[in-house]
């Protein structure tokens, strides 16, 4: 792949496509679904934002990352991304920027859970994605984690699986950096609140889904309860999970609030910011408690309406049965008399003239059909 460097971000210059800044589209995608591994270095003192396949390519194209690595010292703030890092990597760096060993081992093993932990000269952030990568049979667990390690000069940042995270940020910073305070505790934040904004399309979808559902329960055919049932079923797993992703973002933004600041100075805009972020996951999971409750009801009424289903088709079938047990013991009446007068020994009426005897039996036939016909009448009725 080689090297890519971005533009100056001093003079971004945005195209307008029916009123909608491209300046997201313009960047970079960043190839991190699969094993490729990619660096980026960004520096407010050059300007730039600096893409190499390996360590040693970024130090030979960035000189401000050369002397950050070699030094440790560093003019201005500074950021580096590394999409699908091998562990080699993880213990490259880590032993360049002196990283604590279990923050190593977090970020190698792909720990997925999320916390904010404080290591002397930075913290760490572990933020789960709101959704799972795509593998392969056989291929290694991937976490879909991004874990960030903030300094008071910089901010070095992992992934694995493929997501836009970093280079949405990258965007936002173009955007806003004449009017923003650009610090380390800054660029956390806006990777927390770039993650908790894709909460927003899945908890739409859902929304939508659960709306279609309770709309279609007075519509739906009974064979085709079962397939709503196992919609409900899928929703209410979404919903589960999306909310336990964002219970736990909760918890780290309330820790990130703990700390940040704690390496230096901080804007005040900041604390602000980590209030709105706050406020959106409160009312995304107000929306899914609306989306678990719509789906209990539309549960409810679809187990009702498959119980009165199943109650009707049983007493079709029990006076089914009952039909062909009353007929049943008709055939076996008729065949039981005519039986008797058709056996081949003296039978009365055997030697008599005329039809009497005919006319007879056939009448006790019928009055025997008769007399069934009214006591299953009066049981049906029962």
């Amino acid at each position: 792949m080689g090297l890519v460097t971005d533009p100056p971000i001093r003079a971004p210059t945005p195209t307008l496509n029916n009123g909608e800044s491209t300046l997201r589209e313009k960047l970079p995608m960043l190839d991190t679904d699969g094993g490729t591994t990619q660096f980026s270095f960004f520096s407010t003192q050059a300007d730039v934002i600096t893409h190499a396949d390996s360590i040693q390519l970024l130090k030979s194209s960035s000189a401000a990352f050369e002397s950050l690595i070699e030094t440790g010292m560093h003019t201005g703030l500074w950021w580096l991304h590394v999409a699908a890092p091998s562990d080699e990597d993880i213990d490259t760096l880590s032993r360049m920027l002196d990283i604590h060993p279990l923050t190593v081992e977090d970020i190698k093993m792909r720990e997925l859970r999320e916390k904010t932990e404080l290591f002397g000269p930075y913290y760490f952030v572990s933020l789960r994605l709101p959704h799972w990568p795509k593998m392969t049979i056989g291929s290694r667990a991937s976490s879909a984690n991004i874990y960030g390690i903030v300094f008071r000069g910089g901010v070095m940042s992992f992934t694995y699986g493929n997501n836009q995270h970093a280079a949405h940020v990258w965007s936002r910073i173009k955007k806003q950096q004449s009017q923003l305070s650009l610090t380390s505790d800054w660029i956390c934040y806006a990777l927390i609140d770039d993650i908790v904004d894709d909460f927003a399309p899945l908890i739409n979808r859902v929304q939508t889904g659960v709306e279609m559902i309770e709309d279609g329960v007075s519509v739906t055919r009974p064979g085709d309860i079962g397939l709503a049932l196992q919609s409900i079923h899928r929703y209410r797993k979404e919903v589960t999970h999306i909310r336990q992703l964002l219970h736990d973002k909760t918890d780290v933004i309330r820790s990130f609030a703990r700390h940040c600041g704690s390496l230096g100075s901080t804007p005040a805009e900041v604390p602000l910011y980590l209030s709105d972020i706050q406020d959106h996951v409160l009312t995304m999971m107000a929306n899914l408690t609306n989306a678990e409750q719509m789906l209990s009801r539309s549960q409810s009424k679809y187990l009702g309406q498959l119980s009165f289903d199943s109650t009707c088709m049983r007493n079709q079938i029990v006076g089914t049965l009952c039909r062909l047990t009353g007929i049943g013991a008709i055939i076996v009446t008729m065949q039981a008399i005519t039986g008797l007068f058709s056996m081949n020994i003296s039978i009365p009426g055997l030697g008599v003239a005329g039809l009497s005897w005919w006319f007879g039996i056939l009448g006790l036939i019928l009055g025997l059909i008769l007399l069934f016909l009214v006591v299953a009448k009066r049981i049906m009725r029962r």
